[in-house]
């Protein structure tokens, strides 16, 4: 899934698929068998809830809470974790999520001022 959306200008005008991306991030969910269990992946992660809230971590750089990864799959084996994907203020960001699973997958994003143009 991919598209482009509107953009403005300064002189208030909209400029339709000229977004120059800054970044692409590939999610892409499978399934693994973890510690015994089978668990839901995204790049070979099983989310894990962290016992201190991630802005709080991230304010006062609490290390452990959280590990930052690049947005694309790796290749190593699956873990349970908590990671964040880091992105900078004002960069247009490509997000692809890759299922190839059977079942249709839901996603939840958290973030701070970002649009969904697709």
């Amino acid at each position: 899934m991919t598209s482009g959306a509107a953009r403005p200008n300064p002189q208030g005008s909209f400029h339709y698929g000229d977004i120059n991306v800054t970044r692409t991030l590939l999610l892409q969910n499978d399934e693994s068998d973890i510690g015994g269990r089978r668990r839901c992946t995204v790049n070979g992660v099983a989310f894990a809830n962290a016992g201190t809230p991630l802005k709080l971590a991230d304010y006062f750089r609490i290390a452990g809470v959280f590990k930052v990864v690049s947005g694309r799959p790796e290749r190593r084996n699956p873990f349970i974790g908590t990671t964040v994907i880091d992105a900078s203020y004002r960069d247009y960001v490509q997000i692809v999520f890759e299922n190839r699973l059977p079942s249709m997958q839901t996603w939840h994003l958290d973030g701070h001022s970002f649009f969904v143009v697709g």
